[in-house]
């Protein structure tokens, strides 16, 4: 089992070693830029800014944004390779960008929440022809 200052000693729990003997965070500026997002979204809405009626739809979009990184970091580390882990990270952020318009126009989500079935049939339908599945013949 491994000791947290062992862990803490080789740069782990969330930091890395920079090279010069400090650590830098990985990820902290997301949480940073965010802040600031939010931030300015309450500070033009105090001053009258015109928002849509659903504009808190548009965070919706932070996890879509991750969701299509991360399928970026998986194709980059497959050497540029499309597999079930890339197409999984587009379907999802195409299903939370999807989300977002409906709530974010003002779309009667009852009337299009089949279009949400068909993304995911879609990704899923990719996912198995995605090269390197193991398939029956």
């Amino acid at each position: 089992m491994t000791d947290r200052r062992d862990q803490e000693d080789r740069g782990g729990f969330g930091r890395q070693d920079n090279g010069d003997g400090g650590y830098a965070r990985r990820g902290s500026w997301i949480g940073g830029a965010i802040l600031i997002f939010i931030g300015i979204v309450f500070l033009l809405k105090n001053f009258g800014f015109p928002f849509p009626q659903n504009w808190w739809a548009i965070f919706i979009l932070i996890p879509a944004v991750a969701a299509f990184a991360g399928a970026r970091k998986v194709y980059a580390g497959n050497g540029g390779v499309i597999n079930a882990g890339v197409i999984g990270g587009v379907a999802a952020g195409c299903v939370l960008v999807l989300l977002s318009l409906l709530f974010l126009f003002g779309v009667d989500v009852g009337k299009f929440w089949p279009l949400i079935l068909i993304v995911v049939g879609v990704g899923v339908l990719s996912g198995a022809m995605a090269p390197g599945r193991n398939s029956r013949r």
